[in-house]
């Protein structure tokens, strides 16, 4: 578990915001829209629709999800106690399956190579599981999740409900950092597959040095 949080790219730790702009498409609408984060504060991504147009939900959150899966460790984090892990079963072509210990999301997850290949966890009624399916190098040792699918199923039923393929395309080097020059989600749900699409530009970081 610790060489897979070394090897996770997330932004320097000086990095204390971001702002930007990005377009938009899904299933034949597109908008335009600007967003602004201020790290480990509650609620503090701002995203405005060019022009006052409603952005939608999972556009929001989506971008909120992927800024958040980078920003960098805050103080109180160092001060936490790491969960014990125990491997449930060993694998050597998938890598071990480890549950943290105590975790009220149920979550396991598997690590091969040094990289987080997988993490299932319950939401709810729900459970699901992200399965990374290609890296991209970026610095240092470190991998930034290229492609990855997340799998939705019924917690009680055991039904499958909803599968996204998430594909990253590109990164763009911005005041030291690494940002995503597009992203594509391709989503499955009820016999039904929708397309959303995101393409971001003028990125700037804002840090703590003074």
């Amino acid at each position: 578990m610790d060489q897979a949080t070394k090897t996770r790219y997330v932004w320097n730790g000086d990095v204390s915001g971001v702002s930007g702009e990005f377009t938009w498409s899904k299933d034949g609408k597109t908008g335009s829209a600007t967003f602004h984060d201020v790290f480990h504060q509650h609620d503090s991504l701002k995203i405005t629709g060019q022009g006052g147009s409603e952005v939608p939900e999972q556009i929001h959150d989506h971008v909120a999800s992927m800024i958040n899966h980078r920003v960098p460790p805050g103080p109180a984090a160092a001060r936490r106690p790491r969960p014990e892990a125990v491997v449930l079963v060993e694998d050597d072509e998938r890598g071990p399956l480890i549950m943290t210990v105590g975790d009220a999301m149920q979550s396991t997850q598997r690590i091969k190579d040094g990289k987080l290949v997988q993490v299932n966890r319950r939401m709810g009624g729900k459970r699901f599981t992200i399965d990374v399916t290609e890296f991209e190098n970026v610095s240092d040792g470190r991998v930034y999740p290229k492609s990855f699918t997340v799998t939705w199923w019924d917690a009680a039923t055991g039904k499958r409900s909803e599968r996204q393929t998430y594909t990253t395309e590109g990164l763009e080097p911005t005041d030291g950092q690494m940002f995503p020059k597009a992203e594509k989600v391709v989503s499955e749900k009820d016999g039904h597959t929708s397309t959303m699409e995101i393409s971001y530009s003028n990125i700037k970081f804002e840090t703590n040095r003074r």
